[in-house]
């Protein structure tokens, strides 16, 4: 990191707005540039587990997204011959966190609160129309190339941070190489008003539906029910999404829901499993989507790149005290062993059927496998992993 010149952001997704929010409370001068005219009003992740939950409460905007949101407090396994054949109550983690639950909104919802905590801190950080298209790096500190209505502009920086989405132009910029391996499947999401629990025995707000090795995934939002089926990777949008496909796959699995299942909306959406090889380049680093990219079951991925932006941002507080650059250094590995050694490898896992089932089935009868069972599927021992112990330098 050199100079007084600010850390320049690519991207204002909830990640990257997380991250220079962090930043600006810490005292630290951050500019975000976005290449949309405005948020992404796009509906996508839609989970928020309990480590991130006391994160947005400490950055100040849990309050403002509380009540536009669903709480969950169980997570429910169901077979279709048996039923509910396993039941985690978030409640069993109030000792590791004091908001133990899990809370569903869509991401488009988040992004205005930070935006709005952030400008009362730093009015002009965020530019809109404006996307970093490149960085060039030398002894004097990083350049960012930012194009814009008026053309492009280059900006000093004193660290380069891409939250600029799976196509990371900053990543690619900066040369960092990816791993990358498409799923064999992706994903059809329905929305429907209709009432899922009254089909459905001590349905839970977050509940998986198996039929020997296939499953579906139910997420109770505010408003609708998320039915989620996973779909052939070659199968046309408009096909999955005509009734003639996806009604004997509800009936399958939900045999007492409304037939024709009534829909809000519904969409298809694309899968794949994604890593950075290296998070730090120089005066680079990468968080968010442009570092990691998972399967959606478990909600684990936003989550992990607003865990990406506060331990960064707790990072280069410490080192703007007066610790070394080897912390950056330290952090970048982290959170690259982070993903390879948890985040892959537990959301793959919650798609191997039956197999898995049979786990889920164990850990929920006895009740401290249950407790680490939600420790491991709410993120808790991973989302403070790289920021610097107290004192560090």
């Amino acid at each position: 990191m050199a100079g007084a010149a600010p850390i320049v952001v690519a991207g204002a997704g909830p990640v990257g707005l997380t991250f220079a929010l962090a930043a600006a409370q810490r005292g630290l001068p951050v500019r975000v540039f976005e290449k949309r005219e405005g948020l992404s009003t796009a509906s996508r992740a839609s989970t928020f587990h309990p480590p991130t939950l006391e994160i947005l409460d400490e950055l100040g905007v849990l309050g403002a997204i509380r009540p536009l949101g669903h709480v969950i407090d169980r997570i429910g396994y169901f077979t279709v011959a048996d039923g509910l054949v396993a039941d985690f109550p978030l409640s069993l983690v109030a000792t590791e966190s004091r908001l133990p639950f899990r809370f569903h909104l869509e991401q488009a919802r988040l992004t205005p609160a930070l935006l709005e905590v952030l400008r009362r801190l730093a009015p002009d950080a965020v530019a809109f129309d404006s996307e970093a298209v490149g960085v060039s790096q030398g002894p004097a500190g990083p350049v960012v190339t930012v194009r814009g209505p008026s053309g492009e502009t280059r900006v000093p920086a004193s660290l380069v941070v891409g939250a600029d989405g799976a196509g990371s132009a900053i990543r690619t910029a900066a040369g960092i190489d990816v791993d990358d391996a498409p799923y064999a499947h992706r994903v059809l999401r329905l929305m429907t008003a209709a009432p899922l629990e009254l089909a459905v025995s001590r349905l839970a707000p977050v509940s998986y539906v198996f039929d020997g090795a296939d499953s579906i995934s139910l997420l109770r939002m505010r408003d609708v029910w998320r039915v989620i089926i996973r779909i052939p990777p070659d199968l046309p949008d408009a096909a999955a999404m005509d009734p003639s496909y996806y009604a004997p796959i509800v009936r399958r699995f939900l045999p007492a829901a409304p037939d024709p299942l009534p829909l809000v909306s519904s969409d298809v959406y694309g899968v794949s499993k994604r890593m950075a090889r290296r998070y730090r380049s120089g005066d680079v680093v990468l968080i968010g989507d442009a570092a990691h990219l998972t399967n959606t079951r478990g909600g684990m991925n936003m989550n992990a790149g607003i865990q990406d932006a506060i331990t960064l941002a707790d990072t280069l507080a410490a080192i703007a005290a007066g610790g070394t650059g080897a912390l950056l250094d330290a952090w970048a590995q982290a959170r690259l062993e982070v993903v390879m050694g948890a985040l892959l490898p537990r959301t793959d896992r919650t798609v191997r059927g039956s197999s898995w089932l049979d786990q889920v089935r164990s850990a929920a009868a006895d009740p401290h496998m249950a407790r680490a069972f939600l420790v491991d599927a709410c993120m808790i021992d991973i989302a403070r992993v790289g920021a610097p112990a107290k004192g560090a330098r």
